[in-house]
């Protein structure tokens, strides 16, 4: 019998709360809705079709976002309404991978929205775009270094030194750096962003709700500690090639996050949430 995958994980919990905890009222969240309760279960159909208009989805998701930023029944409720397009991401970038590649990429999809939902700002439109694109990207440089990965043979405590022609790599060098603790994922992945995929850092402090000066900022004080950890030979490439624990500690936080609202009868926050009157 196979475990679930962790986009599987969500998605039942999902269909478990949306009926009775995940309800938005339909006109006080947008007059266009009509004047009843709905569940996130059934607007997640009503942002899919193609006649709902923008300024409806986004009200839909600004109220979701901000009960998901006090309760994890609406985290779990953020990640369901955009289900859709994380598993459209999941399958092309799982496609041929291992299980543990499969749960690789689906935890970074997840990992990386849940981030964008504490993150994002709530004066964005069509915000379905600014929570989903970056976990397409996320999910392609998983998928890039599990296929990357060498396969171990031989003696499993032995580790093969890397091809030497991977040394320059300097996405690899990114997530070494993460891997033991000289970045954060959030400071390799601004490095990686604005220096390796040519995203200028006026673009990627919008996408981050924070001003162009405090980014700049931010990724000057992560390049120079990166700089100093490869000379003192803190940081190599083989890092990147081996599972580290934190990786596995991150799977086990979101297993823990989205199986813990499922057995919960109240939401977590104590403070008030959207709810049908």
């Amino acid at each position: 019998m196979f475990a679930p995958s962790p986009l599987e994980v969500v998605e039942t919990n999902f269909v478990r709360l949306a009926p009775s905890h995940l309800l938005l009222h339909g006109t006080t969240c947008h007059p266009w809705l009509q004047d009843r309760a709905y569940s996130l279960y059934e607007l997640r159909d009503v942002l899919m079709d193609e006649g709902t208009p923008y300024d409806v989805r986004d009200a839909v998701w600004r109220d979701t976002i901000r009960a998901a930023r006090l309760s994890q029944d609406w985290m779990v409720g953020a990640l369901g309404l955009c289900m859709p397009a994380l598993r459209s991401t999941a399958r092309r970038a799982c496609r041929g991978l291992s299980a543990d590649g499969v749960e690789a990429v689906e935890s970074a999809i997840l990992s990386e929205v849940i981030h964008r939902v504490r993150t994002i700002s709530l004066d964005y439109a069509r915000m379905a775009w600014y929570l989903t694109r970056p976990a397409h990207r996320a999910a392609l440089s998983v998928r890039r270094h599990e296929l990357e990965a060498p396969i171990p043979t031989g003696d499993p405590g032995h580790q093969e030194d890397p091809d030497p022609g991977m040394q320059g790599s300097p996405d690899l060098l990114l997530v070494s750096a993460a891997r033991v603790g000289v970045l954060s994922q959030a400071e390799a992945r601004l490095i990686a962003r604005t220096r390796l995929e040519n995203v200028s850092l006026a673009e990627e402090a919008a996408e981050l709700g924070v001003s162009y000066k405090a980014l700049a900022k931010r990724r000057e004080r992560a390049e120079a500690r990166l700089v100093a950890a490869v000379s003192a030979g803190e940081v190599v490439i083989a890092d990147a090639l081996v599972r580290s624990q934190g990786l596995h500690e991150q799977r086990r936080e979101l297993r823990l996050l989205v199986a813990g609202a499922g057995i919960r009868r109240n939401p977590l926050s104590h403070r008030p949430l959207p709810r049908a009157s």
